[in-house]
């Protein structure tokens, strides 16, 4: 029969002799074969071994990255904020935000602002803009001829007449498109001027921008005669190119060789192409950090400001035009620029008065951020300072509470027996079972294989001992504090006294936050390549948190120490997203566990195609038997009696 083996995907034609080859190879693979599932069995315990340390990694971080990760401000537990909670509130939000620190006192402040810090400010001298203006032409016969003429987003179109140059004429152009434009839009809006040959068209009276194109109805456009282009404004345009408003403005812009503007702002070089659009360079310069500024274009005054971020007195606003003439084609540099100087914040508390140069400053832990200044007949704002309790209770059991269920979940890894019953099911095996049926085995296959787990169980002892070594240069033990376990059956798992906590928070708010998360101040900061000493001396003056979250990053950081190691699990395990998802410990008994499966089996080819051989000559000689029976059958049929 055709047969394809488990091991070889040969074709083959067997069984022509009536021998079954093809299931005689089968059955004999099938004991050759059990050395191979074993193998395959031990690489899948590993494999789930490594999946199991790496769910525990994940129950780590997640601790660290709630409580241990500073980017989570409000469960970071390692702020000394976070165990004694100071509280501020003012009777007014109006003038100041005040907010208080572990260090500040309780108690209750008078505080006046006097005036608010200010930067350094620029303003243009004058508006910036050209007004539109051209010359006009010899022949002003316009009559039939039209305009358009946009005020502030109405839009009329303006029939013209046959102007005169003369002024003393009845025609006089100014007098005469005045009243075309007054009729249109209403007196006291726009501006007509005529001298030397030059029509210029204005705003006032609180008009804003005004612009000139051809006639909407068709009718011939008198623009050319007037000496006007289609677009021509009293405003200039953020998105248009500095090249397009060099002409625009009432300096013109000039350009380098290059075809470019240099500017220095507090000594940051800026440059622009010609192409860059005005809105570009504002951009630029708002978003250089070096620079320090913030400049802004006002449509209605036809003005460019520009302030410096840096508050308070002092030179904070240095601009100077490098090779061109940006800044002062703005109106912000040269004569008759109008300068701010920017001034000092003033604050009187509890009548004394204090300078600075930012509106946010901290004072003896209270941070104020300064809104408004009061008037001088103000008596100011009462602060109020008081420590809250029930605030560091809540973030001392929310952090108890998560650590309890990590301790929990880790004993249970520990603890949790290995069934042998349920080894891994080899392929064969599955193939004989429902998917329902495979998947109640290897829940079941897959449970404790961390149980009494070195690694684990070593960090568990660690946290354990970490919570009730006294912490050095601390008067208080988290005995004293009411926190605690009921049992050593517990394993490590810890209870809380609510009363006696907060009994503690209340009259002795320092010692419990130097308990729970002081730091050493030779070695405030966790470091992997700390020395012994350093680790040592670290441990045993760091607060209780302080030293959690020490045995969490000795076993998951992804940094490695004075060895080149990273975190112990992520030495054994590997993580997603780290090179030691790939690179580590079990992998390598993995791929161990891969070549020793890839020669064996091997060995299994050969042997299989062996067993193919032996058996295919046994089929010829059966065949060769089968053939001369049936000769002498056949022989001894023909020689029987007539």
């Amino acid at each position: 029969m055709n047969s394809i083996s488990g091991f070889t995907s040969t074709l083959r034609l067997t069984g022509l002799s009536g021998f079954d080859t093809e299931t005689i190879v089968q059955e004999l693979m099938k004991a050759e074969r059990i050395p191979l599932d074993s193998l395959y069995q031990k690489r899948t315990l590993i494999e789930w071994k490594r999946d199991a340390y790496r769910e525990v990694i994940n129950k780590l971080r997640g601790l660290k990255s709630t409580f241990f990760d500073i980017v989570n401000r409000s469960s970071y537990i390692l702020s000394a904020n976070a165990v004694k909670v100071m509280t501020a509130r003012t009777s007014s939000n109006k003038y100041l935000d005040v907010s208080a620190g572990s260090g500040a006192q309780a108690g209750s402040y008078q505080v006046k602002v006097l005036q608010l810090a200010t930067g350094d400010t620029a303003i243009s001298r004058a508006p910036v803009s050209r007004a539109i203006t051209g010359t006009v032409s010899e022949d002003l016969n316009l009559a039939g001829k039209s305009i358009l003429v946009d005020l502030d987003g109405v839009s009329r179109e303006i029939a013209l007449e046959d102007y005169s140059t003369d002024e003393s004429s009845d025609n006089f152009i100014a007098a005469r498109l005045q009243a075309s434009l007054d009729e249109a839009f209403g007196a006291g809006k726009l501006v007509v001027g005529f001298e030397s040959g030059q029509l210029t068209i204005g705003t006032t009276g609180g008009a804003t921008r005004v612009t000139v194109g051809n006639p909407a109805s068709g009718a011939e456009s008198g623009l050319e005669a007037l000496g006007l282009v289609p677009g021509d404004s009293n405003r200039i345009r953020l998105n248009d190119t500095l090249e397009k408003l060099q002409d625009r403005l009432n300096l013109p812009l000039e350009f380098n060789e290059n075809g470019e503007v240099q500017f220095s702002i507090n000594g940051k070089l800026i440059a622009a192409k010609m192409s860059d659009t005005l809105s570009q360079v504002l951009d630029r310069i708002n978003n250089t950090r070096e620079a320090n500024v913030t400049i802004r274009y006002d449509e209605l005054s036809d003005k460019f400001t520009i302030t410096s971020k840096e508050l308070g007195q002092g030179s904070n606003l240095v601009m100077e035009d490098i090779g061109a003439n940006f800044l002062a084609a703005l109106g912000l540099t040269g004569e008759g620029v109008q300068r701010i100087e920017g001034q000092d914040a003033r604050i009187l508390i509890n009548s004394q008065e204090l300078v600075r140069s930012s509106n946010q400053f901290t004072v003896n832990g209270v941070t104020y951020n300064l809104k408004a200044a009061h008037s001088a007949d103000s008596e100011g704002e009462e602060v109020t300072i008081e420590l809250d309790v029930d605030k560091a209770y809540e973030n001392i059991k929310a952090f108890i509470d998560k650590y309890n269920e990590l301790i929990d979940y880790l004993n249970g890894k520990l603890n949790e027996k290995y069934d042998r019953n349920f080894p891994p099911l080899t392929e064969a095996q599955k193939r004989e079972m429902k998917d329902s049926d495979i998947e109640n085995w290897e829940k079941k296959a897959k449970t404790g294989l961390l149980r009494n787990d070195d690694i684990i169980y070593r960090m568990v002892n660690a946290m354990r001992t970490a919570m009730y070594e006294p912490v050095e240069g601390v008067s208080l033990t988290m005995k004293d504090i009411g926190i605690g376990t009921t049992s050593y059956l517990d394993g490590g798992k810890l209870t809380v006294d609510e009363a006696k906590l907060k009994e503690a928070l209340r009259n002795n708010p320092d010692e419990v936050a130097k308990l729970l998360n002081g730091v050493d101040p030779d070695n405030p900061t966790y470091s992997r390549t700390a020395t012994t000493e350093q680790r040592r001396s670290r441990y045993t003056k760091s607060g209780v948190f302080q030293r959690i979250a020490d045995i969490l990053e000795d076993n998951i950081s992804v940094y490695r120490n004075a060895e080149g190691k990273k975190g112990i699990l992520l030495e054994k395990a590997g993580i997603d997203g780290d090179s030691t998802f790939s690179d580590n410990l079990l992998n390598d008994e993995l791929e161990n566990y891969d070549k020793r499966i890839s020669a064996l089996t091997e060995r299994l080819i050969r042997k299989e195609e062996n067993y193919y051989r032996q058996f295919t000559v046994l089929e010829r000689y059966l065949n060769m038997m089968n053939m001369q029976s049936a000769w002498l059958a056949m022989q001894f049929g023909q020689g029987g009696p007539a």
